[in-house]
């Protein structure tokens, strides 16, 4: 009797190690930038897309950005506004670089993140409890340590 044998994988193995929408996620956000930095628009101060986010079925596309002005709503709604002019050259920016089956709608908004660590830097900051800057107290502690490590790595040598 002869054992039946599996059928072997006709395509090569795929070394990818993440999702297809985190790689959607990273290609977009550069397409994004990249469109954003050609443009020249005295109206926008120095934008950063923090991120970008895909639906799985690519309807819908979020545009995640942060400026380094203060919050104030009524530049936020500016800066948006002429962003959101740029949507539609954005879109085809996106169908003409990612060559997907389908272009997502894009929304741009705020980076909430970034929005909440400031509020919070701010709140702290109103405290008195500004958080200390980094003198390498941290590092002078693991250099100590792994000095301490070295040591004993040449005491257990040295024993054999």
């Amino acid at each position: 009797m002869s054992k039946r044998q599996p059928k072997k994988n006709k395509r090569p193995a795929s070394n990818k190690h993440y999702p297809r929408t985190a790689r959607l996620n990273a290609l977009l956000q550069q397409i994004v930038a990249e469109h954003f930095e050609r443009l020249d628009d005295e109206r926008l101060p120095f934008i950063t897309i923090t991120g970008v986010e895909v639906d799985s079925d690519l309807n819908r596309c979020d545009v995640f950005i942060s400026t380094f002005e203060d919050p104030d709503p009524i530049r936020d709604r500016e800066i948006l506004s002429v962003m959101m002019e740029q949507r539609i050259p954005l879109q085809s920016a996106i169908a003409r670089q990612a060559k997907l089956r389908k272009t997502p709608e894009v929304a741009i908004q705020f980076d909430p993140a970034v929005r909440v660590g400031a509020r919070v830097d701010l709140i702290l900051a109103s405290l008195g409890l500004e958080s200390e800057p980094d003198d390498g107290s941290e590092t002078m502690l693991l250099d100590e340590e792994s000095s301490e490590v070295s040591e004993a790595e040449e005491w257990d040598g040295s024993a054999e």
